[in-house]
């Protein structure tokens, strides 16, 4: 009997998370059935291995001074993917609720949970850049999973012993740092936390939870070793609080960073995204979408009232002061790298935190509330289908960002065919492009750095898609120039207009040949060599700005 009531509920399990793999692919699939590369993608998983061995990319950039696995990731699994990065997906999308499964496994060990925290998991609209996006998805994801699978290895070292077990932790437990910084964070918070959440039980075997701190001396030795001053070696500088302008700059930069994301960018993605997502299905006609999601929401619903719920919760407190730890341990990171950057994939390794916190809130306001089983299931269902429809705006962003991207691109390479067909006059040459703007979206759920932002909206970007289309061509430098440039002055060596070789201006799709005329207050005029002036350039606080007439 035990033996079918064990069969019986794995059985539900797989059916629940199942349709949870459903609906996160439902999701990545509202704007159609493929993916659409962004920014990094072209780079890291097309260029490197189209250009490089990968002994002549580690002499280059140094790919293995920072997330190695992720950089072998790359190279060997994901580059002969690029054409059908659909399958990519897919795989990520499947670790990912893989992460999840265990993840309630590891908290079940001391919690109750009901069907609210593998929702919130999987399908938290301010989680889509860092799941969906397959240059942050193989770092985030990959290393959520194998902080997860190391963190269950430590659990069965606790329950059962053994020098295999006790080994297999061992070896697990640096995994996470070869892809993505959070995640080795998470794993040596959740291990910590299980050693002494086991109390006095378990404590000798407890101990070895300690071997997260000589797992991340080692991982900072090896990169060390294979850090030969290239672009990925710069990743691990650090920025401590010892350090002058710490408390007075950087710390107020960086946790206002933080804050901004997961205050107003994740309220803006959530609302804002699911008003534009209602309105995506409507006028777009993703009626048999929307049936689809509904009924897999429904299908969770359903399995989840089934599976059981309601149980007595004795340590809510507890349980949100964990749900708290885990959420903002993570973030920890970014606290002292050198580099202030925070962005919304870097919420996602907080989502197990966060997932705690909500489904113990949800059981804990249900307490004394009627049908304690079907009230959180229901209430998960509609949890499921108010994320997808605000996922599926951020999916349709990037399906937009990538159509703005490719259409860019090609008018520059064929400006350039046309006008400079010749190898020797191309290579060496800069190019200016007016009128790239970092994104063409007529208006997002939360502009944030780099958050659904074209490949328009920097030199390297650009750079690296147009070598992705150019097939081997010799390309000059080309620098688009917003309107209102983000990251520096106008007149900054890098991006001065009247320092490029030939200027043009991007406007309806396509280029145009322009001209630089001085307009007489210090300002310059754009014209296009036959009388006709499109716009001027002006200092506005230290910042160019073209104003096209």
């Amino acid at each position: 009997m035990a033996v079918c009531d064990r069969r019986s509920s794995l059985g539900r399990e797989l059916a629940l998370h199942g349709v949870l793999l459903a609906l996160v692919m439902v999701r990545n699939c509202a704007a159609g059935l493929a993916y659409w590369p962004q920014l990094d993608d072209y780079i890291q998983h097309h260029n490197y291995a189209s250009q490089f061995t990968f002994s002549q990319l580690q002499d280059t950039v140094g790919v293995l001074a920072s997330r190695p696995l992720a950089g072998l990731a790359d190279y060997f699994l994901w580059s002969p993917l690029f054409d059908r990065m659909i399958w990519g997906v897919v795989l990520m999308s499947l670790l990912y609720v893989a992460a999840i499964w265990m993840a309630e496994a590891l908290i079940r060990r001391y919690f109750p949970l009901g069907p609210v925290f593998p929702v919130v998991m999987a399908l938290l609209p301010l989680g889509v850049e860092g799941t969906y996006w397959m240059s942050a998805s193989t770092r985030v994801v990959c290393g959520l999973f194998f902080a997860c699978l190391a963190a269950l290895a430590f659990g069965r070292w606790l329950d059962d012993g053994g020098w295999g077990r006790a080994l297999a932790f061992l070896a697990l437990m640096t995994v996470p740092f070869g892809f993505y910084e959070q995640s080795a964070v998470l794993a040596m918070t959740l291990v910590l936390g299980m050693a002494v959440l086991e109390g006095r039980r378990r404590w000798k075997r407890g101990l070895l939870a300690l071997w997260a701190f000589p797992a991340a001396g080692l991982y900072f030795a090896v990169t060390g070793l294979l850090s030969n001053g290239g672009v990925y070696g710069n990743r691990a500088q650090l920025f401590l609080p010892n350090q002058a302008g710490y408390w007075t700059g950087f710390f107020p930069n960086i946790t206002g960073q933080i804050w901004n994301v997961l205050g107003p960018g994740g309220w803006a993605v959530l609302s804002r995204g699911f008003l534009r997502g209602l309105e995506l299905v409507c006028r777009e006609g993703m009626f048999l979408w929307a049936v689809l999601a509904a009924a897999l929401c429904l299908l969770y619903g359903w399995l989840a009232a089934r599976q059981g719920g309601g149980e007595e919760r004795p340590r809510t407190a507890l349980a949100l002061a964990v749900g708290a730890l885990l959420a903002a341990a993570p973030l920890t990171v970014f606290l002292i790298l050198a580099n202030p950057w925070f962005s919304f994939r870097g919420a996602v390794t907080s989502f197990v935190g966060l997932a705690l916190m909500a489904d113990t809130l949800v059981s804990a306001l249900w307490r004394r509330l009627p049908g304690k089983r079907v009230g959180p299931a229901a209430l998960s269902a509609l949890l499921a289908l108010v994320f997808c429809v605000a996922g599926a705006s951020e999916i349709r962003d990037y399906r937009d960002t990538w159509a703005a991207d490719q259409q860019a691109a090609r008018a520059v390479l064929d400006t350039l065919d046309r006008d400079l067909p010749e190898a020797e006059d191309r290579a060496g040459l800069r190019v200016g492009v007016l009128g790239l703007e970092p994104t063409f979206l007529p208006g997002q759920n939360f502009p944030w750095h780099e958050h659904v932002h074209g490949c328009t909206e920097s030199g390297w970007a650009f750079t690296g898609l147009l070598v992705s289309l150019a097939g081997g061509d010799v390309l000059p430098s080309v620098t688009p120039l917003p309107t209102d440039p983000i990251y520096r002055p106008w007149n900054a060596p890098v991006n001065d207009p009247r320092g490029f070789d030939v200027l043009y201006y991007y406007r309806d799709g396509a280029l145009s040949r322009v001209f630089l005329a001085e307009d007489g207050t210090g300002g310059l005029l754009v014209t296009d060599g036959q009388g006709r002036t499109l716009g001027a350039i002006r200092e506005e606080n230290g910042v160019g700005r073209f104003r096209a007439f």
